[in-house]
C-alpha cells in the first residue's frame, strides 16, 4: 500500500481488500482464454458507477444513478465473455441469496449486484464463457488474499489490438491501494483490456501496447489514430473494467464521484482511454468503517493515484495465454 505520509513514491502495492469489509474471488479458465471476477462486500456497501466508454456491457447499473432508490449492493461481477458473460452476475446472485444476503421483500430476499462484462471471444474460442456456475465459483473463491495477473475477467484481456491480433501483449487484472494521511485506505482493482497503450504517467514511458515490428517497444495508440488509423474495426471488442473503494463513509452522491476520480486513473493511464469501441466501466464502494472525516478531493487523488496503479499492475503480472505474450516478454531487451 502507497502510504501519503512518505515522501518518496514507489510503486503502489496492496491491494483492493486493503479496503475491510471486501473480498475478491476468481474463476479462471486459461485453456479456454476466459473468467470472471467478484468483489463481495461484507456487509454491503454504497455503490456508485461512472460509464465512459461508447459501447458498454452492464447488468442493473442504472440502479446506481444518483436519482434512483437503491443506495447499496452486495457484490459486483466483472467478467469476459462479451454479453454471455453477463450471466455469471446470476452465480453470485444465487451465492448470496443462500448466505441470506440482500434486500428482503416478505419472505425473499434479493440479492442486489451490478456486472460489466469485456470482449475476450476469439483469444483461445467463443464458444465458452463464464455462466452462473462461474460466478458461484468464484464467490466461493473470494478471499482478502486474489491473484492478479491473467485471471478471472482478466484472462482472456489483451492490450493493444489497434494493430491486430499479432501486435497485441496481454492484459489482465491488477490491484492497488492507497492509505491517506488520516488513515482511510482507498483501493483499486482493474480488468485491462484495452485497444490502445498503457503509459506509466509517472515517466510518460509506454509499457505496453502494440509492438513495433523490430520488437524494440511500443507504438503510441494515439499517435496511430492521429496519423496512420487502423480500419474500421466494427463491432467493440475492447474494455477496461474497474472498481475503487474506500473505507471513508460516503453517500451515494459521493460514491458516484469516487467513480469518476476512477475513470480519471483509466485516463491518465490508458491512451486512448474511452473510445467508440469499448465498454469503459468503473464500480465504486465505500464500506463506511473508517469514521474520521476525510475530504473528497483527498479521496478524489487517492482513487486517481490507486486506479492508475492498478492498471500497471496488470501489466506487470500478465502472463502468456492464447499465445499472446506478456509486455515484460514481447519486446526485445538488448
Amino acid at each position: 500500500m502507497y502510504d501519503a505520509t512518505n515522501a518518496s513514491r514507489p510503486r503502489a502495492k496492496g491491494r483492493l481488500t486493503d479496503v475491510s469489509g471486501l473480498r475478491v474471488g476468481h474463476w479462471t479458465d486459461p485453456a479456454n482464454g476466459t473468467g470472471c471476477t467478484v468483489v463481495i462486500c461484507d456487509p454491503r456497501a454504497t455503490a456508485g458507477v461512472e460509464i465512459r466508454g461508447a459501447a458498454p456491457g452492464t447488468r442493473e447499473t442504472a440502479l446506481l444513478h444518483t436519482l434512483a432508490q437503491a443506495s447499496w449492493v452486495n457484490a459486483i461481477v466483472l467478467a469476459g465473455g462479451s454479453a454471455f458473460g453477463l450471466e455469471a452476475a446470476a452465480g453470485a446472485v444465487k451465492y448470496l441469496e443462500e448466505q441470506g444476503r440482500g434486500i428482503r421483500v416478505g419472505r425473499a430476499v434479493i440479492p442486489i449486484v451490478p456486472a460489466a462484462i469485456l470482449f475476450d471471444l476469439g483469444l483461445v474460442t467463443h464458444e465458452v464463457r463464464p455462466n452462473a456456475d462461474s460466478g458461484y465459483a468464484a464467490c466461493l473463491a473470494a478471499s482478502r488474499d486474489f491473484q492478479r495477473g491473467s485471471v478471472g475477467a482478466g484472462t482472456g484481456a489483451t492490450i493493444g489490438g489497434m494493430r491486430g491480433r499479432k501486435n497485441r501483449v496481454k492484459g489482465g487484472i491488477g490491484t492497488a491501494s492507497v492509505r491517506l494521511a488520516g488513515g482511510a485506505a482507498v483501493g483499486a482493482l482493474a480488468a485491462v483490456n484495452p485497444a490502445g497503450s498503457v503509459v506509466d504517467p509517472s515517466n510518460g514511458r509506454i509499457v505496453a501496447g502494440p509492438v513495433k515490428k523490430d520488437a524494440s517497444g511500443f507504438e503510441d495508440s494515439v499517435q496511430i489514430l492521429i496519423a496512420d488509423p487502423p480500419k474500421e474495426r466494427g463491432f467493440f471488442r475492447n474494455t477496461t473494467l474497474g472498481v475503487v473503494a474506500t473505507d471513508a463513509p460516503l453517500d451515494k452522491r459521493g460514491a458516484a464521484r469516487l467513480a469518476v476520480a476512477g475513470q480519471d486513473g483509466i485516463a491518465l493511464t490508458i491512451r486512448p482511454a474511452h473510445t467508440s469501441n469499448d465498454g469503459d466501466i468503473v464500480f465504486s464502494l465505500s464500506t463506511g468503517s473508517h469514521r474520521a472525516e476525510t475530504g473528497p478531493d483527498e479521496l478524489h487523488a487517492a482513487a486517481l493515484r490507486a486506479m492508475s496503479e492498478a492498471i500497471l499492475d496488470a501489466v506487470d503480472t500478465a502472463n502468456a495465454i492464447g499465445g499472446v505474450l506478456p509486455a515484460r516478454e514481447a519486446i526485445r531487451h538488448d
